[in-house]
């Protein structure tokens, strides 16, 4: 439990450290602030990497070699799976919540005024702005930059918390705690400057916390499952990488009822990310269903 340890106390405390400057020059301080926000939260997604190699992790045992072969479908999945759950999430919330759709462009009138004229002057429909976005969330270059930054926390938390705890725990528990644990190294963004979810929603700050400790437990499960399988931390990289460089749902969101942004319809709210939960459930049971046949068949 000693590396453990030395890993969280680094990671969290200089993480937080970073957070914490980075939202008060956000805050206080304009543009320049703003770059320097930007700046922090870059860096403390290396931190965890800084963390595991302070605790002693194997680095050259993390699985630097690229899988091809049979490994092409995890590589698949770890590119594409984060749009198809944030499209078939925004599907479900739209569902539950139908009075919160359209496709008038307001969320992008309200957000980024240039964008929206630079749209409407181009002679393209809204729909057909989100269908691009869509598109290029998964097909432009800023994958590449955004998979480097996932490594950098990937490193830390499925090349070395993952295997520690689960040496200890066992997959079902390390699973639960790791994310638990992913989850609450946002806390100080969440607090501090409504990160993911704005100030006012349902819940808040509590349920936030909660929520977005499910979506780490969720995503960590099938991080885990893409790591074990292929045992190549660059497809944990990617993952992480994608989800971060996804398209945004609320581009088609209206403008009220956002107290409702806890729900989705971001796969990072507790409806819309039920596809991500059934997902993450269904890998956790065959992956221990698979582990009782091995065993069983050893002892035979």
């Amino acid at each position: 439990m000693r590396k453990i340890a030395k890993y969280l106390i680094f990671t969290f405390a200089v993480s937080w450290l970073l957070m914490i400057f980075g939202v008060h020059d956000y805050e206080n301080a304009g543009t320049g602030g703003m770059m320097t926000f930007s700046y922090a939260i870059s860096a403390s997604m290396f931190i965890p990497t800084i963390g595991a190699f302070i605790a002693g992790a194997n680095f050259r045992e993390l699985g630097w070699k690229p899988k091809f072969g049979k490994g092409a479908r995890f590589l698949l999945v770890a590119w594409l799976a984060p749009t198809a759950f944030e499209l078939v999430g925004a599907v479900v919330y739209y569902i539950a919540f139908p009075d919160d759709f359209e496709t008038a462009g307001n969320f992008l009138r309200d957000i980024d005024c240039d964008t929206y004229i630079e749209c409407q002057e181009s002679g393209g429909s809204y729909t057909w702005y989100v269908m691009r976005e869509i598109f290029t969330s998964f097909t432009s270059f800023f994958v590449l930059p955004s998979a480097v930054m996932g490594l950098g926390e990937e490193i830390g938390w499925r090349g070395f918390l993952f295997p520690e705890l689960r040496e200890r725990f066992g997959r079902t528990k390390s699973v639960l705690l790791g994310g638990a644990i992913h989850g609450a190294w946002h806390f100080p963004l969440m607090l501090l400057m409504g990160y993911e979810y704005g100030r006012h929603y349902i819940g808040a700050p509590v349920l936030g916390l909660f929520a977005f400790s499910v979506f780490c437990i969720t995503t960590g499960t099938i991080s885990n499952w893409l790591y074990e399988e292929t045992h190549c931390i660059w497809l944990c990289g990617l993952f992480h990488g994608a989800i971060n460089s996804t398209f945004n749902p609320c581009m088609t969101r209206g403008c009220e009822h956002l107290e409702r942004s806890i729900f989705g319809p971001m796969n990072i709210g507790l409806v819309a990310g039920i596809p991500l939960m059934i997902a993450a459930f269904l890998i956790l049971y065959f992956q221990n269903k698979r582990d009782e046949a091995d065993f069983e068949g050893l002892g035979e």
